[in-house]
């Protein structure tokens, strides 16, 4: 063996350089699109990480340097999904005058996001393979609690009340509940002859801000 092959096969031994934060973050990036595309046409607990490991060119064990857990890759693209719900939900309401209608254009939008996207839809908040725990872990996150603060936040101005007055969590809570039970009703029951969408979102909001 020259010295030339001994070099090369102690570089191969070695293996890959260690990847930049960018890089690596970039390459989470990448893996994240490929297992979204899998789990919404077939299914979170269809998806291994074999699989998914095949489709981004890394053997399993490669896969888990990025991801740790398949529910890691799904916390992370529950996380994506939501900040694109709400960054549409900021949108509306800067583009919104008076209290009453903030409210109302961040409860459209938010609903409005999930029927334009209804299978993310589906794999947030209608997941097989997915325990409570999983679920309660991912929305006691900060940055979780954080978006919904949105719609405390403008309750609070509809209703003249400071955030922290009860009345601003019950009437927000139950906004929330409202926007959540109309989307899952539509979604899951469309046989039925429902009432427009968006007169019932007007009676969830009405219903928060009733002084």
């Amino acid at each position: 063996m020259t010295g030339d092959q001994s070099k090369q096969k102690a570089k191969l031994k070695r293996g890959r350089p260690a990847l930049s934060e960018d890089e690596f973050s970039v390459r989470r990036a990448e893996i994240a699109a490929v297992a979204l595309q899998l789990f919404k046409t077939e299914g979170f607990a269809s998806v291994s990480m074999r699989r998914l490991g095949r489709e981004v060119g890394l053997t399993p064990m490669a896969l888990y340097r990025y991801f740790p857990s398949k529910h890691e890759i799904l916390s992370t693209l529950w996380s994506y999904i939501l900040g694109e719900a709400f960054k549409d939900v900021a949108t509306a309401v800067h583009q919104a005058h008076s209290p009453d209608d903030k409210l109302r254009s961040a409860s459209h939008s938010y609903v409005g996001y999930w029927f334009r996207n209804i299978e993310h839809y589906q794999l947030v908040f209608m997941n097989s393979g997915v325990t409570n725990r999983d679920v309660t872990s991912f929305v006691s996150q900060e940055s979780v609690i954080d978006a919904y603060e949105i719609f405390f936040d403008n309750v609070a101005q509809a209703l003249k009340l400071p955030c922290s007055h009860a009345k601003v969590k019950t009437s927000t809570d139950g906004l929330i509940c409202h926007l959540h039970g109309i989307m899952h009703s539509l979604i899951t029951m469309q046989g039925y002859d429902w009432t427009a969408r968006a007169n019932l979102i007007e009676l969830a909001v009405n219903n928060a801000i009733r002084r």
